[in-house]
């Protein structure tokens, strides 16, 4: 056993012979996958579990079930070559061949990664070319959204001394819920403006946090032109700690990158223009456009 702490009385794993239950079962469907037995396992239910409050043995059993995930979906790709129509790579096959008796080298077997397995290098140029937009045109927008393993709606999940890292399950639901909230402001509710395409990836930061790239297509009406549409959307300025201290705090916590843009703040504040002489950079109230469509705010 690899987890005798998780399963103490030696609990069955997943196994490819594990049936759905009647209610489940299609035609098409009888047995569970593994990412369909994973998400089961990983639910919380109601009561206590030792299963999600492990610690970091949680987050290595994750990690393994991750790898046993993907190594199920590539066994499939051997076994059913036939089935993904491999005959229209015919010609690169052709070429691997020929290139193996131009140098007298044996092929072996070919099997074809396809694009319908995500991560594959055809999957990826098939999302790079989708993402290319001739017919609406270059991007207006680049937004970036971090998740905060603060929010209260992952706070309120813990149990115990429980810890957010610790439950990186519960930090990609309400990740998840709040990109849904942000792309509906967006789109549907048009805080920018009318959105004709968008487009967004999403990478895991070092310590684990999902962080979307958002590009955004507005339609010539919503389009950024002027310093006062800029103002309208980018504010490069703390919020006054006396009428809005919350945001303060948050802004200052959140988005400040060093203590020393949050000092120059401070000695504005205080009105003191001889502190402004040890900073290097200038201030300024105002954005600027270049002709290269580049912004100067700071």
């Amino acid at each position: 056993m690899t987890y005798p702490l998780l399963f103490p009385r030696g609990e069955c794993s997943c196994n490819t012979g594990m049936e759905h239950v009647e209610e489940r079962r299609t035609a098409k469907r009888t047995r569970v996958t593994q990412l369909q037995y994973y998400a089961y396992r990983l639910s919380q239910r109601n009561g206590f579990s030792n299963f999600h409050s492990s610690g970091k043995f949680f987050q290595q059993y994750i990690v393994d079930a991750y790898v046993k995930t993907e190594d199920s979906r590539l066994h499939f790709l051997p076994q059913n070559q036939k089935d993904l129509r491999i005959e229209l790579y015919r010609g690169i096959l052709d070429a691997l061949e020929c290139r193996a008796r131009n140098e007298n080298i044996l092929t072996g077997k070919l099997i074809i990664l396809t694009s319908s397995f995500q991560g594959s290098p055809r999957h990826m140029q098939q999302n790079y070319q989708d993402a290319m937009e001739r017919k609406f045109g270059k991007p207006d927008l680049f937004l970036m959204f971090t998740c905060n393993p603060s929010w209260s709606e992952i706070l309120n999940c813990m149990e115990g001394v429980q810890r957010p890292e610790d439950r990186p399950d519960i930090i990609v639901r309400v990740f998840n819920m709040k990109l849904k909230e942000l792309l509906e402001d967006i789109c549907k509710h048009g805080i920018f403006g009318t959105v004709l395409a968008y487009i967004y990836v999403i990478e895991f930061q070092k310590r684990g946090l999902p962080h979307p790239h958002i590009l955004l297509t507005l339609d010539s009406e919503s389009k950024i032109r002027t310093k006062d549409d800029i103002g309208k959307f980018v504010i490069a300025k703390l919020p006054d700690p006396c009428t809005d201290p919350r945001l303060f705090q948050i802004v200052a916590k959140c988005i400040v990158q060093s203590p020393c843009e949050l000092s120059i703040y401070i000695i504005l504040l205080r009105g003191d223009k001889k502190g402004l002489n040890f900073f290097i950079t200038v201030w300024q109230h105002l954005a600027s456009l270049f002709c290269l469509h580049s912004i100067q705010r700071l």
